[in-house]
Parts: structure tokens; C-alpha cells; sequence
């Protein structure tokens, strides 16, 4: 596992930073609950990422994350959501956090229903835990 973090910060894209949000709550519905934060608006960033969150505290936690648009959003803002792997993440809610975007694994995909997300999201999961984890 050494050699794919220090492959992840050679990969290093972005850093995000801000307070978890509560969202509308869809991830938890298709049990892939995640954490929220508004960013500013990045075309050459979105994607779905390997990502790792560092909150004060605790030890990082590494995750699956889309950074892009949110229909609920203004125009000039874009949302980070990260699944945390092992992690209970009831409790975060206003905390502060950083998320670093280490490897995107794939371009924005719209979906037509919450099955086909969920399918995406499993698809997503999958990926990134068999092959860093």
C-alpha cells in the first residue's frame, strides 16, 4: 500500500477544502452515504477520483469522490461527495476537511435513475478498493 500513496501524491490534481455540508441525502438512500463540500467551479477537475480526507483529529480516510456540477448549485460552484471507506460519517457534519483528488478514474457519466447511479457508484467502489486497497 506504500507504493500506491506515494504513487497518489505524484498524482496529486487538487485539493479541496471546506465544512461537510448535509446533502439531499440520495447516497445514503443507495447505501453509498457521503460527505458534502461546495468548492469553486473547476471544468479541468471533474471526474470521479480516488480521494483522501484528512479530518482534524483522525487518521486519513480514503474514499471514492465525484467533484462536478450539482443542479442545486449556482453556476460558479461545484460539489466534492466522497464515499469514506470504513468510515461513520454521521458525526462530521460542519467539520472542516481537506479532500485531496488523487486519481481520476473515469469522466462524469450521467445517469437516468437511482439504480443505474447505484450500479455506477458499486462499479466506482469496486474499482478503486482492488486496485489501491
Amino acid at each position: 500500500m506504500d507504493d500506491c500513496r506515494e504513487r497518489f501524491i505524484k498524482n496529486f490534481m487538487k485539493k479541496i477544502s471546506g465544512i461537510i455540508e448535509k446533502g439531499l441525502g440520495l447516497g445514503k438512500k443507495i447505501s453509498y452515504p457521503t460527505i458534502n463540500i461546495v468548492a469553486p467551479k473547476d471544468e479541468s477537475g471533474s471526474g470521479v477520483y480516488v480521494c483522501k480526507v484528512k479530518i482534524p483529529d483522525r487518521e486519513d480516510v480514503f474514499g471514492a469522490g465525484y467533484f462536478g456540477e450539482k443542479s442545486q448549485l449556482p453556476a460558479d460552484k461545484f460539489i466534492c461527495e466522497v464515499f469514506l471507506f470504513g468510515e461513520n460519517f454521521d458525526n462530521l457534519y460542519g467539520k472542516f476537511v481537506e479532500v485531496e483528488l488523487l486519481e481520476k478514474i473515469r469522466d462524469v457519466q450521467k445517469t437516468k435513475n437511482l439504480e443505474e447511479l447505484k450500479k455506477l457508484i458499486s462499479s466506482d467502489v469496486k474499482f478503486i478498493h482492488d486496485r489501491f486497497f
